[in-house]
């Protein structure tokens, strides 16, 4: 496996160089650090998820060596990690607080009771169990509830790799396909598993599937596996022969799956942290070259734009009208998403339609937010986003505002939430959570129909409130840190002075900023 951050140490310890030297250690800080053992050693998660009845579920109990252990039906997310014993921890949701869920602990054996679809009677957005198996040492696995839809393509962002489980009995669907490719966008490997490969005549079946993934050019870099999960289960039987059970194991190509997806994924992630180091190294880059622009430029410009920071500061409060705007659009958006739903749809499907719309108008709100601050603040005081930022939730730090944080707390106060699993979190685990509210226990109505008018009534409702209640602290800490912000900014205008190294500064940089855009390339 090459190294995919060959070469960028360098760049970005010249880069942080140069920032030092211009007495910009703002700047400097913001780069990259090295990768820490930590993020080396981190087990890989892959997320499981496939067409219900394709053996999702069975094949997940297959790569844990425990039969039975994940329901055929999920309802909810179930993440499996390792615990030297084993048990499980119910994540349930807080109406007054959605993105932030209740912890309550729970047998392993009861495990079906609160991840079955027909059976789950609580608020659960998510259930974490702890098994001492040896897969989990090297990996977390992670079973996605129900058919793969837009809440799943938004928590593949914290996912290493996505595990496809497709029918050997039957071609992969169109919306599969589509699906898949969709992925690819999102992650940086995905494997796919053509399960059932003991049934008798599927070739056919297999064949088509393989052409309809090789149509698509999109997915030509995916691994295609043929597995029997049901071949692995009976060799893990008590009473099943050595031999015989080496022989199922090989037949049922399960291990092969895992070694070559985790293999996959470590490589994958491995490009996605260069790629993201050299993506802030290289924002950094352009901010210093725009710091130099100003240092020698004429000084209009640098008075021009004293005027404009003066001006935002005297019109501080258009900022909390504007939020005010994108939370009713965001609403909105809801609102027209909930009704558009077919009725009368089954109930999971329905509240999977809502929980899908709930996570497009979050991050929806989010992306008018982030567009109302950029409006009024310049490119050189603010770094997007990393690929996690906008997901965790982050405690303001009213008493010393850094415009390096302002963007990164902004997108966590709009869809931040703790993590419920771990690549559910962010606007998904918050829709996740106003849902399930409302929606838990639907197999106990007497009257689906008239369940399906409160739920909607409900959920839109709550969606409402929680939204507000984000976008009021938005404003809050908008209207706390700015002011701060573009004074801090003004008086270093104010204070700008020639730096007898900027010739040669801005050769050292341009000269970065062309090696990081080959990095780019080469990488891509």
């Amino acid at each position: 496996m090459s190294d995919p951050g060959a070469g960028l140490a360098e760049l970005i310890a010249a880069v942080r160089a140069e920032a030092i030297a211009l007495g910009r250690d703002d700047l400097a800080g913001r780069l990259p650090g090295p990768i820490g053992a930590g993020n080396l050693m981190r087990r890989m998660r892959i997320m499981v998820a496939g067409s219900p009845g394709a053996g999702k579920s069975s094949l997940v109990n297959s790569l844990l060596g425990r039969p039975g252990t994940s329901p055929a039906s999920t309802g909810c997310w179930v993440e499996f990690r390792y615990g030297a014993a084993d048990s499980a921890t119910v994540l349930l949701a807080d109406p007054a607080d959605p993105g932030t869920p209740r912890r309550l602990a729970a047998d392993v054996r009861d495990l079906h009771a609160h991840v079955t679809s027909s059976e789950i009677a609580a608020a659960v957005v998510g259930v974490e169990v702890r098994l001492d198996v040896p897969v989990l040492r090297e990996l977390v696995l992670v079973d996605s509830p129900g058919e793969p839809d837009p809440t799943t393509l938004a928590a593949l962002r914290q996912a290493d790799a996505l595990l496809y489980v497709c029918d050997a009995t039957r071609p992969l669907a169109p919306a599969g396909v589509d699906f898949l490719v969709e992925a690819g966008r999102r992650v940086p490997t995905v494997a796919i598993a053509i399960n059932k490969i003991e049934m008798p005549a599927n070739g056919r079946a297999v064949a088509e599937t393989r052409r309809r993934l090789g149509e698509r050019p999109e997915l030509a870099r995916f691994a295609v596996h043929t597995v029997s999960a049901h071949l692995a289960d009976r060799a893990g039987r008590p009473g099943t022969p050595h031999t015989a059970a080496i022989r199922l194991t090989e037949g049922a190509g399960v291990r092969q799956l895992v070694d070559r997806t985790q293999y996959d994924a470590a490589a994958g992630a491995a490009v996605m942290r260069a790629a993201n180091q050299a993506r802030i190294t290289a924002a950094v880059t352009r901010s210093l070259l725009t710091h130099l622009d100003r240092i020698t430029g004429p000084a209009s410009r640098v008075d021009e734009d004293i005027a404009v920071l003066t001006t935002l500061l005297d019109a501080g409060g258009r900022l909390g009208a504007r939020l005010e705007q994108a939370r009713q659009s965001a609403t909105d958006r809801f609102a027209a998403a909930a009704a558009a739903v077919p009725l009368p749809p089954r109930p999971a499907v329905l509240l999977a339609a809502l929980t899908a719309a709930a996570v497009d108008s979050l991050e929806f709100a989010q992306g008018l937010v982030l567009e109302v601050l950029r409006d009024g603040l310049r490119d050189d005081v603010l770094v997007p986003p990393g690929p996690e930022a906008d997901l965790r939730l982050r405690t303001p730090d009213a008493a010393r505002p850094r415009a390096l944080d302002l963007l990164p707390t902004v997108a966590g106060l709009v869809t931040g939430s703790a993590l419920v699993v771990s690549v559910l979190t962010g606007a998904p685990a918050v829709a996740a959570g106003i849902v399930a509210s409302a929606g838990a226990g639907w197999w106990r109505a007497g009257d689906l129909e008239v369940w399906r008018d409160g739920v909607l009534e409900q959920i839109t409702a709550a969606f409402e409130s929680e939204l507000r209640r984000r976008i009021g602290a938005v404003r809050q800490y908008v209207a706390q840190t700015v002011p701060f912000m573009l004074e801090a900014r003004r008086d270093r205008l104010t204070h700008l002075a020639p730096h007898p190294e900027a010739a040669s500064s801005r050769v050292t940089l341009s000269q970065a900023l062309d090696d990081l855009s080959r990095y780019h390339r080469s990488n891509a």
